[in-house]
This record gives C-alpha cells, structure tokens and sequence, in this order.
C-alpha cells in the first residue's frame, strides 16, 4: 500500500513537471494573443499581392 502511495506521488510530479509547461504554452495560444500577429501577416499577405488591373498599353 505504501509503495502504491509512492507511485502515485511519482506519476503525480512527473505529470506536473511535464504538464506545466504544455498548460503555459497552451493559455498563451487560446487567450488569442497570436491572433493579431497572424492578422497582421494575413494583411500583408493581402496587400503584397499583385493587383489584377489590367493597363492599356
């Protein structure tokens, strides 16, 4: 019974340890703050592109 104890304080830090990070990472991406970035490069894109105008020669 102990050692089940142990083993699921041992899974419970390896968890922590390897899910904390993975969670900081992933608050960061849903709260939208890369969304104007992209909307940016998405503007630029849009804007840099070649104008489909034709001129008379």
């Amino acid at each position: 019974m102990i050692s089940l104890v142990g083993l699921c304080l041992l899974v419970m830090a390896l968890l922590h340890w390897v899910l904390e990070p993975l969670e900081a990472v992933f608050t960061w991406t849903l709260q939208l703050n890369i969304l104007p970035w992209l909307l940016g490069v998405f503007f630029i894109w849009l804007l840099a592109g070649e104008s489909d105008r034709r001129t008379s020669p």
